[in-house]
């Protein structure tokens, strides 16, 4: 992540600041120099509702010349609603692409790359699809186009599991009894493997969890509060599909994934040929958190990327 002089670099500033969105305030922090001559980077968490904990390794990429935003979406983390007045219907993608629009203007961002995560990478789509102002490229992060083949998707990985496991997803799926020490006990078998590998966790995804269980709302009303909703709960986005106009998408994409990850090929696949010129790595080892698993592998390809967007060679 380093400039490639390899000489010792100082740390990069840090600036926290607020957005104000619908009469809501978003947090941001921004690391690195606004300015500073290589393209911004703005990072866009999963869930939706896991806020952007996770994501703090990522501000290292700010020592490459850069600012990098990292941001809680409204909803999580240090943009928690949990005890402000307001009304759940509002979780929806439309107030993200608003929020995510409301951050670059507040910033000043004239050339900047998404990396979006998972949720991150879907609200990076629609973004895209917008056609916005100074949207320089994407990277696509373990990440989907299609509900629907996620879940088959995911019945795939599920049925990977041993019997036990099985049925007690698929019957808590079902039940909505996703709080017992038994569903608990099988999602942390399927996200051993498919999720994050590492044991323990990441302090930065302890933070992410930790916070998910305490204020999971969004999760609950965007995604059904599971990775293995049968369809019923997820009201939000149990429809949610841009294959149709992934061809619209007309700045420079690199996808990656990992080896294990739930984001499985079939589904990153579908980006790939979807998306005119789109180049696609998977990192031997990682499952859907690569940038904790196999930071070796993932930021060299991430910061290539960059530095190609930098130089417009991308």
């Amino acid at each position: 992540m380093r400039p490639s002089s390899g000489q010792p670099q100082p740390a990069p500033s840090q600036l926290d600041g607020h957005l104000d969105v619908r009469g809501f305030r978003t947090w941001y922090r921004v690391t690195g120099e606004l300015g500073a001559g290589g393209v911004s980077v703005v990072l866009l968490h999963g869930g939706p509702g896991y806020p952007s904990y996770s994501l703090e390794p990522l501000e290292g990429l700010a020592l490459t010349g850069r600012a990098v935003v990292r941001y809680d979406q409204l909803g999580c983390g240090e943009s928690s609603l949990k005890d402000v007045p307001h009304d759940p219907a509002m979780f929806e993608p439309g107030l993200y692409v608003e929020e995510l629009g409301l951050l670059v203007e507040q910033l000043g961002l004239e050339r900047y790359v998404l990396i979006g995560q998972s949720w991150g990478g879907m609200l990076a789509l629609e973004f895209a699809l917008t056609q916005p102002r100074g949207l320089a490229g994407m990277i696509l992060y373990s990440t989907l186009a299609s509900i629907e083949e996620w879940k088959v998707a995911t019945d795939s990985l599920l049925a990977t599991l041993p019997d036990d496991v099985q049925q007690v997803l698929r019957h808590a799926a079902a039940s909505g009894t996703l709080d017992s020490p038994e569903f608990r006990a099988a999602e942390h078998e399927y996200n051993r493997r498919f999720v994050c590998r590492l044991d323990p966790l990441p302090e930065s995804t302890q933070r992410s969890e930790r916070s998910l269980l305490e204020d999971g709302e969004v999760y609950r009303v965007m995604a059904g509060g599971s990775e293995f909703d049968n369809g019923s709960a997820m009201a939000v986005l149990g429809d949610w599909d841009v294959r149709p106009r992934l061809g619209e998408i007309d700045v420079p994409v690199l996808c990656v994934s990992g080896e294990h990850d739930e984001a499985t090929p079939e589904v990153m696949g579908t980006l790939t040929r979807g998306i005119k010129g789109a180049r696609w790595h998977v990192l031997a080892g990682a499952s859907h958190s690569s940038h904790n698993e196999t930071p070796h592998l993932f930021y060299p390809v991430v910061s290539e990327f960059l530095a190609r967007v930098d130089d417009g060679a991308a």
